[in-house]
């Protein structure tokens, strides 16, 4: 299969190579020593495993998303030989996002179907979707006067954010263009394109008065 190929596949799976052996942190109630074992385990009670991981990941253990993510990664390279429009790279960038909003309280079965099915649906819409963030630049509280070009300066000077968000933030609110469309000359999916402006965005939130003061 091609998607095994790709380049966001072979970086996911080098880089679990070295995470595999990382121990299993202590607060985590899962079996296993490493992270290798956590991720065979999860085959064993797939809800309960990805369930603990899930209730990590959104307080903010990155770690435990990754290995959901690994989990979910063949899933990922199933969905995207079934689509001609989208890479598995658009699949994965898409799923980063669904974790931190999965509703476990509401969905706690079928996890690894029910994110599988919400990054589908929510990759194939990308195209018909506004290409905004999840927060409107506007609700920073940004004057409508103010260049973004400037606001985007402003924002990486004073390292609130790297110069890859700028570059997506200024091509959707700069120039106008929708995801799929700026993720070409960016060389990245329309779903990073997406991802990278909404975490921008939450990022400069809190800064706004002071993006307004020095753009």
């Amino acid at each position: 299969m091609r998607h095994r190929a790709e380049p966001v596949v072979r970086s996911l799976n080098a880089e679990w190579e070295s995470l595999a052996a990382v121990p299993t942190p202590a607060t985590w109630s899962l079996p296993g020593r490493d992270l290798g074992e956590v991720l065979h385990g999860i085959a064993d009670d797939p809800d309960a495993g990805l369930g603990e991981l899930l209730r990590r990941h959104a307080a903010g253990d990155e770690l435990a998303g990754r290995v959901v993510m690994q989990a979910m990664l063949g899933k990922l390279i199933r969905l995207a030989a079934q689509d001609s429009r989208h890479c598995v790279g658009d699949y994965v960038a898409e799923c980063w996002l669904r974790l931190a909003e999965y509703p476990l309280a509401r969905r706690p079965c079928r996890i690894a179907a029910n994110l599988a099915l919400d990054t589908r649906l929510r990759v194939r819409a990308g195209d018909d979707r506004r290409p905004v963030a999840d927060v409107a630049l506007d609700e920073l509280g940004v004057p409508p006067r103010l260049d973004v070009s400037r606001l985007v300066r402003a924002a990486t000077r004073l390292g609130l954010i790297d110069r890859e968000a700028g570059a997506c933030l200024y091509a959707v609110y700069g120039l106008g263009l929708r995801s799929h469309e700026a993720a070409q000359p960016l060389r990245i999916s329309a779903a990073l394109v997406r991802s990278r402006n909404a975490r921008a965005i939450r990022q400069l939130a809190p800064h706004a008065a002071t993006l307004v003061a020095v753009a």
